[in-house]
């Protein structure tokens, strides 16, 4: 696809999304209660890939008071994550969305260690199952936005994302087929420093950014990858995520998401656009599909069951491609599924999910702190 079609695709989409926005009322609630606190969380879990691992979560979340009134900003957390595997690999992830008092500011970001093994099927929206390739890799990284708020419901501001991928190995697919990373010398399949600054612009009237039942998500962001941050891959990345919330009768809510991502020049295989995982697309493995670009759209039914459980039924379609021609009718993605919520904290909607989800390649489950959208 060439750039110019990329940016107007970009801007049509962007343009209906905030066509969309100006159309709907502003559904921002301001709290008028304090709320604060800390939830542990035992982690257990198994993979293949991983053996049995086990560690600990810690959920910080606050609102902070108005200094002329008795309002209060919408939720802010601060989430962090350790754990161990059998295989000897090690995650430890912080993650904070703050907002500064009056909401005049979106204190956004991370930072991460990783010791970990994955999976590779190949850069294309038709990869085989019988690529599958596994490779190690040790990764550190931030990232660090500070978004201020110029508008009624409206963030504008920077991002800088600082990542080192190293330590990584590839391995055969079988004893008689070498690796395609190295074979093919994939981007990044020596790994490598990534680092880019991007700007990010953002409509959100959520009336809660952890469990919204009514209001507007919308992210658009750009960034430039290279040299001039220290970086060894040079690339631009555009991305679109607009999501909407439909409260029905009761408790009962309808929400939809819809995701671009597009990347051009040489990025490295780590940061394409992908299909899978516990976001985007719940029937399949995380990064089963992978390739420069990514179009997809998701709708999500969530309801309550009983006391702190509830449930969701969730479908969606999309596809990777690195150009327009790669997306054809008969190779698009499906996925449908269900999934059980249970509230850590009821009143400020905190969630633990367990997702099932089905796609052409059969299911995929997933036990995920907050959710998919």
């Amino acid at each position: 696809m060439r750039c110019h079609t990329l940016l107007l695709l970009i801007f049509l989409l962007f343009a209906a999304s905030v066509h969309a926005v100006a159309q709907s009322p502003d559904t921002t609630v301001v709290s008028t209660e304090k709320s604060k606190g800390i939830i542990p969380i035992p982690v257990l879990y198994y993979t293949p890939d991983t053996k049995l691992g086990f560690g600990a979560a810690l959920i910080g979340f606050f609102k902070l008071q108005s200094k002329t009134d008795s309002t209060y900003t919408r939720l802010s957390t601060v989430k962090l994550i350790a754990d161990y595997t059998l295989n000897k690999q090690t995650d430890q992830w912080l993650e904070w969305n703050i907002f500064t008092r009056n909401e005049k500011y979106l204190l956004r970001g991370e930072l991460r260690h990783r010791i970990y093994t994955d999976r590779f099927y190949g850069t294309s929206n038709n990869s085989s199952v019988d690529n599958e390739e596994k490779y190690e890799y040790d990764l550190i990284g931030t990232k660090l936005a500070g978004i201020k708020r110029i508008g009624n419901k409206t963030f504008f501001g920077p991002d800088l994302q600082l990542t080192k991928y190293y330590n990584l190995k590839t391995n055969p697919i079988a004893e008689d087929r070498p690796s395609q990373l190295e074979e093919q010398q994939v981007s990044g399949y020596q790994g490598g420093i990534n680092n880019g600054l991007g700007l990010i612009f953002m409509i959100d009237s959520r009336d809660n950014v952890s469990y919204a039942s009514r209001g507007v998500f919308l992210e658009a962001s750009g960034y430039g990858f290279g040299s001039y941050l220290g970086g060894d891959f040079s690339y631009s990345n555009y991305n679109l995520n607009f999501s909407k919330y439909f409260q029905l009768k009761g408790n009962h809510i309808l929400a939809s998401n819809t995701v671009l991502n597009i990347n051009t020049n040489e990025v490295p295989f780590m940061r394409m656009a992908t299909l899978g995982g516990d976001r985007l697309l719940r029937g399949y493995a995380r990064s089963r599909y992978m390739a420069r670009n990514v179009a997809a759209t998701q709708v999500e039914y969530r309801f309550p069951v009983w006391r702190r459980f509830g449930m969701a039924a969730f479908t969606g379609i999309g596809d990777v491609f690195d150009s327009t021609s790669d997306l054809k009718l008969k190779e698009l993605k499906y996925t449908i599924g269900t999934g059980l919520r249970f509230a850590l904290n009821p009143k400020e909607k905190i969630n633990v999910r367990v997702d099932a989800g089905y796609g052409k390649e059969g299911a995929n489950f997933f036990v995920v702190l907050g959710e998919a959208f």
